[in-house]
C-alpha cells in the first residue's frame, strides 16, 4: 500500500456518526459517505487514497487555522503595548492602512480637494468655519512693518526716511493690484490666499514681473492647487511626486502646472508648464504655502479633511429634520375601503373618483361633511413624533466639528447666547493662539519672500533712491529686508478690563507697546508718532483759544482770564498778569 498515503481506517470513515450522539449528518455528507461505500467496494486501493486525500486536507486546513492564530498572538503577545491587544469586536473597525503619507495622498488628495470644495459651497457650517478662519487670520489685512535700525552706509534720518518710503510703496503697490490682471489689492490677496490655504490645505503663488504704473512692476498670482499635476509621461519617474520635481538630494527644483484650457478638461490632451522654484538670478519664483501634518508629507491636506463625516451627517440630520417637519404639517387620512365601494384607490389619487352626491374624494373645505361608504372606515395618520432633540444633536456635532479643526464653537455656530466674559475670554484665548498658528505659513512661506521680491524690484526701479542707491542694498541685503507682519485685530470682549490688563502688564514689565499694538495690527512707532502729533494739535488748539478769548475780553474791556494747570480760570483786571489773590495777605501785612 505504498504510495496510497497515510492511513486512514475506512471502517470509523464508513460507518457514520454515532447514532448516541446529537450530531446530525447533511444530505451532503450522506451523499459523499455512500459514494465512498461504492468505491472502496470496486476500488479499494482509490477509495483509500480518496479517503487519505481528504484527511490530509483536514489535518493542513487545521494546521493553517493554527499557524495563523499563533501569528496573531505572537503579533499581539504581552511584549507589545497593550493599546493593540486583540479584539475581535473593535479590530475590524480599523481601516490598518499601512501606506506612507505620500502614498496616501497619491491616491486621494484629487478626491479630499473636491470633498472640502463641496462642502464650501454647500454646506453653511463648513463655509462659516473657512470664512471665520480668513476673518481671524487676515481680517482687513496683513500690514508690513519694514526695519532698518542701524546700517552702516546710513544715517539714522536716512534709515527712518527708508522705511517711511517703504510703507508708501507698499501702499501704492496695493492700491494699483497686486495680482497679474491688477484686480486685487493687497489684504484682499491675502484673503483668497487664507481661504484657499483652509480649503485645500495648501496654496501655490507665482511671482512675475509685468508692466506697471506703480512703484514696481511685481505681481501675484495664485495657482490654483488642482492644477498642480504629474503629467502623464512622468508618471513612472521617481523624481516627480504629485507635481513636484526633486533632485537627486530630494531639493525641490520646481513645479509642474497644468494650462487651463476653455473646456476645463483634465487627461493626457492637457499642457504642462513646469515653474523653477527659484530664477536664474535665485530669487524665489514660485512658493508652496502648507504645512505637514505628517513626517515627509509633500502636499498639503485640505483643513475640514477630518470633519468630512461629521458635516455630513449634520447635513443629513438636517434633511431629515426637514423632512418630519412636512410630513407633520399634513393631515392623512387612510380609508378602509368595504366590499361596497369598488373604487380603486388609484382613481382616488388621481381625483377621478366621487362620492354618489358627486362630491370629489379628494376635496377638501370648511364644514366639510364627507359621506363614505357603508363598509368603509377612516383611520387618521398621526405623523407626529418626538422632539426636542434636533438642537442637542447639532450641538454636539458641531462641538466635535470644532475639535476636528481646532476653531472655537463660538465662531462655528455663531452662537454666542450662553458666552459669558470668562468662557468667551477662555474660548478666544484658545482660538487665538490657533490664528496665529495658522497665519505663520503665510507669511513665513508667502508674505516674506513676497517682500523680499518687493524690495529687490523697488531697488530695481530707482524707489529708494532718494535714500541710498542699489550698491547698498547689495552690501546689506539682509538689513534692508528685515520687516515683520501685523497681525489683525481682533476685538476684546470688555474693553475696559483689557485696557486695564495691557496697563498693568506695562507697568510690571510683563509686555511692551510694540506687542500690544501688533495684535491690533499696527505699528507702535507710527502710534506713538501719531499721538505725539494729536498731543502738539491739541496744545496749539487750546492756545489759540486761549488767545482768542483774551482778545475779545480786552476788546470788550473785560478782564483776562487766567488758567492754572487744572484747567481753571478766574479773571483778573486787565493789564495784570497774575489774579489778585495775595490782596488779603498784603492787607494783613499792614495792618500788623
Amino acid at each position: 500500500m505504498s504510495g496510497v498515503g497515510p492511513m486512514v481506517d475506512a471502517t470509523d470513515v464508513l460507518r457514520g456518526p454515532d447514532p448516541r450522539t446529537k450530531s446530525k449528518e447533511t444530505l451532503g455528507q450522506r451523499s459523499r459517505r455512500a459514494l465512498d461505500r461504492v468505491i472502496m467496494t470496486v476500488a479499494p486501493v482509490h477509495g483509500q487514497r480518496r479517503l487519505a486525500a481528504r484527511e490530509r486536507a483536514k489535518l493542513e486546513a487545521q494546521s493553517s487555522e493554527f499557524l495563523r492564530k499563533r501569528i496573531k498572538a505572537l503579533e499581539y503577545s504581552t511584549l507589545g503595548h497593550p493599546s493593540v491587544a486583540p479584539n475581535e469586536s473593535t479590530d475590524k473597525k480599523w481601516i490598518g492602512n499601512r501606506q506612507s503619507n505620500d502614498d496616501q495622498l497619491q491616491e486621494s488628495l484629487v478626491e479630499m480637494q473636491f470633498r472640502s470644495r463641496e462642502l464650501y459651497q454647500v454646506n453653511p457650517h463648513a463655509h462659516g468655519a473657512v470664512e471665520s478662519r480668513a476673518k481671524y487670520i487676515v481680517g482687513t489685512g496683513l500690514s508690513c512693518r519694514p526695519s532698518l535700525p542701524t546700517c552702516k552706509h546710513l544715517s539714522e534720518d536716512q534709515c527712518k526716511e527708508f522705511v517711511s518710503t517703504c510703507k508708501r510703496a507698499y501702499k501704492r503697490w496695493s492700491d494699483r493690484g497686486v495680482d497679474r490682471r491688477r484686480r486685487l489689492s493687497l489684504p484682499a490677496m491675502q484673503r483668497l490666499a487664507a481661504k484657499t490655504y483652509s480649503i485645500y490645505g495648501e496654496a501655490f503663488f507665482v511671482f512675475r514681473e509685468a508692466p506697471f504704473s506703480g512703484p514696481c512692476g511685481l505681481t501675484v498670482e495664485e495657482i490654483h492647487p488642482m492644477r498642480v499635476e504629474t503629467p502623464p509621461e512622468f508618471f513612472t519617474d521617481d523624481n516627480v511626486r504629485m507635481g513636484i520635481r526633486y533632485d537627486e538630494n530630494d531639493q525641490i527644483l520646481g513645479y509642474y502646472i497644468r494650462k487651463p484650457n476653455a473646456k476645463f478638461r483634465r487627461g493626457a490632451d492637457s499642457d504642462y508648464d513646469f515653474m523653477p522654484r527659484f530664477n536664474e538670478a535665485g530669487q524665489e519664483q514660485m512658493v508652496h504655502v502648507f504645512e505637514p501634518c505628517l513626517p515627509d508629507q509633500s502636499r498639503g491636506i485640505p483643513w475640514l479633511c477630518a470633519a468630512f463625516s461629521f458635516i455630513k451627517l449634520i447635513d443629513d440630520f438636517h434633511e431629515s429634520e426637514l423632512i418630519g417637519k412636512q410630513i407633520e404639517a399634513c393631515f392623512g387620512v387612510v380609508v378602509k375601503r368595504g366590499a361596497s365601494n369598488k373604487v380603486s384607490p388609484y382613481t382616488i389619487h388621481d381625483g377621478e373618483g366621487s362620492s354618489s352626491s358627486g362630491m370629489p374624494f379628494e376635496d377638501l373645505y370648511p364644514a366639510m361633511v364627507q359621506e363614505i361608504g357603508e363598509n368603509d372606515d377612516i383611520v387618521k395618520v398621526d405623523p407626529s413624533r418626538p422632539g426636542g432633540n434636533f438642537a442637542p444633536f447639532i450641538e454636539a456635532s458641531l462641538r466635535a466639528v470644532s475639535a476636528a479643526l481646532d476653531h472655537p464653537y463660538e465662531l462655528i455656530a455663531k452662537n454666542f447666547f450662553r458666552t459669558t466674559y470668562s468662557s468667551g475670554r477662555l474660548a478666544m484665548l484658545d482660538g487665538r493662539l490657533s490664528f496665529d498658528i495658522g497665519r505663520q505659513p503665510l507669511t513665513h512661506q508667502l508674505l516674506g519672500p513676497m517682500h523680499r521680491r518687493f524690495i529687490g524690484s523697488c531697488f530695481f526701479h530707482g524707489v529708494f533712491d532718494a535714500v541710498c542707491d542699489m550698491i547698498h542694498y547689495a552690501a546689506c541685503r539682509q538689513d534692508f529686508e528685515d520687516h515683520a507682519w501685523g497681525g489683525t485685530q481682533q476685538g476684546v470682549i470688555d474693553p475696559q478690563k483689557e485696557t486695564g490688563a495691557n496697563e498693568t502688564a506695562l507697568e510690571t514689565d510683563q509686555t511692551t507697546l510694540a506687542e500690544i499694538h501688533a495684535d491690533k495690527n499696527g505699528d507702535w512707532e507710527d502710534v506713538m508718532d501719531q499721538r505725539h502729533l494729536e498731543r502738539v494739535a491739541e496744545i496749539r488748539r487750546r492756545i489759540d483759544e486761549e488767545v482768542l478769548e483774551r482778545d475779545l475780553r480786552r476788546q470788550h474791556g473785560l478782564p483776562d482770564r487766567v488758567t492754572d494747570e487744572q484747567g481753571k480760570g478766574e479773571t483778573v483786571p486787565a493789564g495784570s498778569t497774575e489774579p489778585d489773590s495775595n490782596a488779603t495777605d498784603d492787607d494783613e501785612d499792614e495792618d500788623e
